[in-house]
């Protein structure tokens, strides 16, 4: 049988190879092994938390002006920003300084790349993820590890700070929208009143409906007195038994009731004073104005509340984020994985004396200085 059509020559080949092929296995296996033996030991700290719903900052649902259920877990994009926030630069720039990791690093941090590589490093180390759970899984490596708990938790914290005052700010806005609103509405109130009261002095007119039934009554009383005198007198006179006195009371009488009637009428009454004239002129003006004063009343009563209602939540300390896990100090390293690098090192340096006694053993017969002098 061929040697080539068959693995006999290979193993007769790698037979022949076999100290040399020890050999070099011999070398890769203790090289890896003080290789393995000079790497560091790092240690990972996982912290694991939930996206808080925007709803909880939501005045409506909050003061239950809404019949809406409230949601206490965000959505998938409240999962998405969270994940944003924990990879922002913001939150590297945070730990960079926090931890003083220039040196802690060994980076010198006023070379050009300085920071560049300091931030390199530190998302090498640093992972913050969406987990199968739908969760972020947020977990730092370091050579200490009470440092990656710290630095894990500290993440975490910032990403809560960030996305709070994210949401703030958008209320804070919404609040110096309000204030203005309402100094604006305020100012209006004033002129309204200003105006009505005026308007008020000028007609005399203060509770349009119980003067206008006391106006309509006087008048009605007062031309029903005059009526009812003229009659009197009329039948009074002509009997000569009637006193003079009695005549004369009942003159004095219709008199005044022609006064008084004179006076609902008058057309040139001083202002303030309440006439029938001016009771119709002023009426449309002191209602429309009475209208838009309570209008503007209510209104401002309404901005008002919601406004302190937002600024209620905008001064309560509400979580963008729920903690499931925090990050407690690891027992166990992470890596280095000394086994599999020795494994992998040697079955690496086997598989390279294997191919390279094969090659050798298959081109011994050829002449190499016939080749190069040609």
């Amino acid at each position: 049988m061929d040697k080539q059509d068959n693995l006999l020559g290979v193993f007769q080949t790698l037979y022949r190879w076999r100290k040399a092929i020890r050999n070099i296995c011999i070398v890769a296996l203790l090289g890896s092994i003080g290789l393995s033996l000079l790497l560091k030991n790092y240690y990972q700290a996982t912290t694991i938390f939930y996206p808080a719903s925007p709803q909880l900052a939501n005045p409506e649902l909050m003061f239950g002006n809404t019949g809406q259920v409230t949601e206490y877990f965000g959505s998938d994009r409240d999962l998405d920003r969270l994940a944003e926030v924990a990879n922002s630069s913001e939150l590297i720039d945070f730990m960079i300084h926090k931890f003083k990791l220039f040196d802690h690093y060994g980076i010198d941090s006023t070379a050009k790349d300085g920071p560049s590589k300091v931030q390199k490093r530190l998302r090498k180390l640093y992972n913050a993820q969406k987990n199968k759970n739908d969760a972020i899984e947020l977990s730092v490596e370091d050579t200490d590890p009470e440092l990656a708990a710290q630095m894990a938790n500290a993440a975490r914290d910032k990403i809560n700070e960030i996305a709070r005052r994210l949401t703030k700010n958008s209320q804070g806005q919404i609040l110096t929208a309000f204030e203005d609103n309402i100094k604006r509405k305020q100012a209006d109130l004033v002129v309204l009143g200003d105006s009505l009261k005026t308007l008020q002095r000028v007609y005399g007119i203060y509770d349009p409906v119980a003067q206008g039934e006391q106006l309509a009554s006087s008048l009605a009383e007062a031309e029903a007195g005059i009526t009812k005198g003229r009659a009197k007198l009329d039948v009074l006179e002509k009997i000569p038994e009637i006193s003079r006195d009695t005549i004369a009371f009942i003159r004095a009488d219709l008199r005044a009731s022609e006064r008084l009637r004179q006076q609902l009428k008058s057309q040139n009454a001083p202002d303030g004073e309440l006439t029938v004239q001016r009771y119709n002129e002023g009426l449309p003006q002191v209602s429309v104005l009475k209208d838009l004063h309570f209008q503007a009343r209510k209104q401002l009563s309404y901005d008002l509340e919601r406004y302190n209602q937002i600024k209620s939540v905008y001064q309560t300390d509400i979580p963008a984020l729920h903690l499931i896990e925090a990050a407690e100090v690891p027992l166990i390293k992470s890596r280095p994985k000394r086994s599999i690098i020795v494994l992998a090192s040697l079955l690496a340096a086997f598989l390279f004396g294997a191919v390279g006694a094969l090659l050798a053993d298959n081109y011994r017969e050829i002449s190499w200085k016939s080749i190069t002098n040609e």
